[in-house]
């Protein structure tokens, strides 16, 4: 057969995938059926918390939920600090279980983080000796804190490395590097001669290229030091750290870090910064300016006139700083007065004569107030100056000395200062509060650099879902020279840089989210916190709720169902269908560059966090005469309508998600009530392979009793025609009554309305428990009425079940609290036809009568009796399947019951598929085979024809046979073949 023709293997794989084809195309257009699961409820312990998650396009197909199981994904959030493990429990009515996380909990944020304090090389001189040059990086180890963790600092300059190494120490988790660094780094010249040589970079991978390839070992992180373009000249050491293990017992004498001599390119690196080279000496920029004289000079125009110079600090206390007041050299005035307003009590003030004093004669005026001090500087002209200057120079009229008084802070303090200018010849004030405004700050010890930590780098913005702010506590660490480490929070300033995406307090102590924010996140976003000069900066991943939110509902058709009515404001209401309300929200961060695609938390756009909870006070029904919400969480139809489910956002004008709704008068036909009975719990957690973050809890319940007197908590289901199934409970808000009934009082007894408690009395098991669904209808009741039909003052039986149930008091064959797995029986399925005859018996009068008495009156000689029925269930050695009995016969008057129908319907369904799928079998084979034949007889005929065969074809016609014979080729039924001679 050809190329071009069709293979018999490629037919065959083409009617595969027709079938997978026609099968998914039937599964998308059905409505999957509601899982019916178990209500248990999951929680963590505190002091941990946790977010719901949900992986979408997961389906009923793939959910691990069933009706004595119900699972959930949680992403564990850690406590600050020191923390005992995570513990997950679950509850279901009076039972619950609690089982602590085994595998290690990581935090979405990284658990090490680096400040580095110094933007340059420190230069210190040392007598004699020199000078000194050193960096100095401060690391913060997240979590538990009782274990040091070895923190190994790496400066890289070109292909040369300097290292040193910490331990971190508790309470705080803290430990300060301080890197020496070799002098000829900053020899001059020694930097700019990189681009007059070969690049040493290339020279240091060709050096270790053959010990790679030797010892096989993987290449982790290059420092970016090393990836400079060739003949760049480099201006900046770059700083790496990398951590080795931990130290388990900080209380022993410390013996240091082990030494690494893994070479740059083998060792897992996490870039710090980079620090700049210190300035030469001639590079250095000096004011020659007056008291303010020296480097880190600030400057602070008051207005076109006046200008200010002065050192920010910090400071120690008893060495002042120095402000210069400047005058424009072509001021025209005789005098000035600036004013300054400053807190009482913290300051102290002195005028010193300053470059000028020839020329202006300054006085200091003091007055106090009740909470501030006002200090006027006024200036008087006394000369006139005899050297030309240009309008830009500057000339000095006054020198303050400021210092701090000790007793007004602790550690450090910033003092803000108002500043204002009032001319002589002005006839108003100038306003205070639009004065500018500088600060100084003092401190009680030499500090070298400050470092913001925080116990996470990550924001999760559910403010913008619920109002509810989100706060991170951060503390501003001061370091000394010695390596000590003081809080300076109280005297630092602090600035978002993207306050729509972050803010801080006033006082600099928490950042946090309130919900104003425009709503999207980032990866990086920096607070920058400062501290007079020095100034240090947190980066946070802030993730934010992407729009819209997706609203799930568990039936988004909310039928009226069938027999169940009531008598509402003098007219008869049918009762709807009920839905549970799921709402989701991912999550994403945008790069601080805010170009590039957005990243999702957890690394995937399938991960949801189920917010339900948090947005439930702001979900609204669009026409509220149409549906409502109840206040256990359900979706409640009214009144025939389309309307709309949304989700209404407090802090902005609009709508955060939205789902349609409708409401018919179609009936739906309710079904058989889904017992469960559970008499304890069983918990499962498995860690996420993927994230450490994440686990999944799932919770098993088991259906045996153990005790005498031990009670079953029960979970009842309606379900109906349309696949789907809500818990009765949803059904609060109408008139109805759940009738509870023993079929062996023996094994189980059920208390009288309205507690009715299961109580285990004896061994035994089956289903042993009845479940009647009595409602109200205002219909009219003829006599003809089925047998599930009661007139008693206008209430029917809707629905029944059963809910398996088994009673061992032997503890050491079903030992409690056992890791055995115990068998459990859902009978509701198994019982859709056994359940007419085992319970046809009771008809109209078992409503109204006592419903734990005998009822072996009534019974025929399909229907099993309740002697027969204990005497099956107590005897250990009987068949269960013994207990259910065939439908009898001679009831033609019965419904066609709902499994029937069901098959019916699925064989249709099936018959439907294979049958679709062999038209679309022929449709793409035929023709290919008649085509591939068409072409086979045409190369045929060539073949024929280059072979010299000449002649003249006739074909003779006889009867009985199609063929004709000349020159030896037979021409039969549209095909030539050659014959033999």
């Amino acid at each position: 057969m050809s190329a071009a023709g069709c293979p018999s293997s490629h037919c065959k794989r083409g009617v595969v995938m027709v079938i997978l084809l026609c099968s998914c195309f039937a599964l998308a257009g059905a409505q999957l059926p509601t899982p019916i699961s178990l209500p248990a409820q999951i929680t963590v312990t505190p002091p941990w918390r946790a977010l719901s998650l949900s992986q979408s396009d997961l389906g009923v197909l793939f959910s691990n939920s069933s009706p004595f199981s119900h699972s959930q994904s949680l992403l564990l959030m850690p406590p600050p600090g020191p923390s005992p493990k995570a513990g997950v429990r679950a509850s279901f009515g009076p039972y619950s279980v609690t089982q602590m996380v085994s595998t290690p909990i990581l935090s979405l944020s990284p658990p090490l983080s680096a400040s580095l304090l110094t933007k340059t090389v420190l230069q210190e001189k040392q007598g004699d000796k020199g000078e000194r040059f050193e960096v100095r990086v401060l690391f913060h180890m997240r979590g538990d804190t009782n274990k040091g963790t070895c923190i190994t600092l790496h400066a890289f300059k070109e292909t040369q490395e300097q290292k040193a190494s910490c331990i971190t120490q508790s309470p705080l988790g803290l430990c300060v590097v301080s890197l020496s660094l070799p002098k000829d780094w900053f020899e001059l010249g020694q930097t700019y001669q990189a681009g007059t040589r070969q690049n040493p970079r290339l020279r240091y991978q060709h050096r270790h290229r053959h010990r790679q390839r030797s010892t096989g070992r993987r290449r982790h992180h290059t420092p970016s030091a090393l990836r400079d373009q060739p003949g760049a000249p480099s201006d900046h050491i770059h700083l790496y750290y990398s951590s080795s293990g931990t130290v388990p017992n900080l209380k022993l004498p410390s013996q240091g870090c082990a030494v690494d001599d893994t070479q740059p390119l083998q060792r897992r690196l996490y870039y710090v910064g980079a620090v700049a080279l210190p300035e030469r000496e001639k590079d250095k920029a000096k004011w020659t300016v007056g008291c303010s004289g020296g480097r880190d000079v600030e400057e602070l125009r008051l207005d076109y006139n006046v200008l200010l110079h002065y050192h920010p600090g910090p400071v120690r206390t008893g060495q002042p700083i120095g402000i210069s007041v400047n005058l424009r050299s072509n001021f025209t005035g005789d005098s000035i007065t600036i004013r300054l307003k400053v807190k009482k009590g913290l300051l102290d003030l002195v005028d010193q004569p300053s470059m000028n004093s020839d020329l202006w004669i300054v006085t200091l005026e003091k007055s106090t107030g009740s909470k501030h001090d006002t200090i006027s500087i006024i200036c008087h002209k006394v000369g006139t100056q005899s050297v030309h200057l240009s309008q830009t120079d500057l000339l000095e009229v006054a020198c303050l000395l400021v210092d701090g008084l000790k007793r007004s802070f602790g550690v450090a303090m910033t003092v803000p200062i108002a500043w204002w200018v009032e001319y002589s010849s002005r006839n108003t004030k100038a306003f205070p509060h639009g004065a500018v405004t500088s600060f100084l700050s003092f401190a009680d010890r030499d500090i070298v650099g400050i470092a913001p930590i925080t116990e996470s780098s990550t924001i999760i913005n559910t403010a913008i879902l619920n109002s509810q702010p989100v706060t991170l506590p951060v503390t501003v660490l001061g370091i000394g020279n010695d390596g000590k480490v003081s809080d300076v929070t109280s005297a630092v300033r602090c600035q978002s840089a993207n306050e729509d995406i972050i803010k801080v307090s006033s006082d600099c102590s928490t950042l946090f989210v309130d919900g104003s924010e425009s709503g999207v996140g980032s990866t990086c976003v920096e607070v920058d916190f400062s501290l007079g000069r020095l100034s240090g900066s947190v980066c946070l991943s802030v993730w934010a709720p992407v729009v819209p939110l997706r609203i799930s509902l568990s039936d988004s058709v909310l039928s009226a169902i069938d027999g169940w009515s009531y008598f509402n404001q003098g007219r008869c209401t049918p009762v709807f269908q009920r839905s549970t309300v799921q709402v989701l929200a991912q999550f994403s961060a945008h790069p601080s560059t805010r170009r590039g695609q957005p990243s999702y938390m957890l690394g995937s756009p399938d991960w949801f966090v189920d917010v339900t909870e948090m947005v439930w006070d702001w979900l609204q029904v669009g026409n509220s005469r149409v549906a409502t919400l109840s206040k256990q969480g359900f979706l409640i139809g009214l009144e025939p309508g389309i309307t709309t489910l949304h989700v209404i956002s407090s802090q902005w004008d609009g709508v955060l998600g939205s789902a349609e709704v409708v409401v018919t008068s179609e009936t739906v036909v309710p079904g058989d009530l889904s017992v469960q009975l559970i008499g304890g719990l069983g918990l499962t957690i498995n860690p996420n392979p993927a994230h450490q973050s994440v686990i999944s809890a799932a919770v098993t319940a088991h259906n045996i009793l153990y005790n005498y007197g031990q009670e079953a908590s029960v979970s009842i289901w309606l379900q109906f025609n349309d696949d789907t199934a809500i818990l009765v409970s949803a059904f609060s808000s109408v008139p109805y009554s759940l009738r509870l009934s023993s079929l062996a009082e023996s094994v189980v007894a059920v208390t009288p309305e309205p507690l009715q408690r299961i109580l285990a009395q004896g061994e035994g098991g089956g289903p042993l428990v009845k479940a009647e669904l009595l409602v109200s209808t205002c219909e009219t009741l003829s006599n003809d009425i089925e047998t599930n039909v009661a007139r008693d003052g206008g209430t029917r039986r809707l629905a029944k079940g059963s809910g398996w149930i088994r009673v061992n008091l032997d503890s050491e064959v079903w030992p409690i609290g056992s890791d055995t797995d115990n068998e459990m029986f859902d009978v509701s399925d198994m019982l859709s036809e056994a359940d007419k005859d085992l319970y046809g018996n009771f008809g109209d009068k078992a409503v109204t009568g006592n419903i734990t008495s005998d009822y072996t009156d009534n019974a025929g000689n399909d229907i099993i009796t309740r002697n027969k029925l204990e005497r099956a269930v107590l005897t250990p050695n009987h068949q269960e399947s013994a207990v259910y009995f065939s439908p009898g016969v001679g009831k033609d008057k019965e419904r066609p019951l709902q499994g029937d129908r069901d098959l019916e319907v699925g064989l249709g369904a099936v018959l439907s598929l294979l049958c679709l799928s062999a038209l679309l079998f022929l449709a793409n084979c035929l023709p290919c085979a008649l085509r591939d034949r068409k072409r086979r007889k045409q190369r045929e005929k060539e073949g024929l024809t280059s072979q010299g065969i000449t002649g003249e074809l006739q074909v003779e016609t006889s009867q009985g046979k199609g063929n004709s014979k000349k020159g030896g080729i037979e021409v039969e039924e549209g095909e030539c073949v050659e014959k033999e001679d």
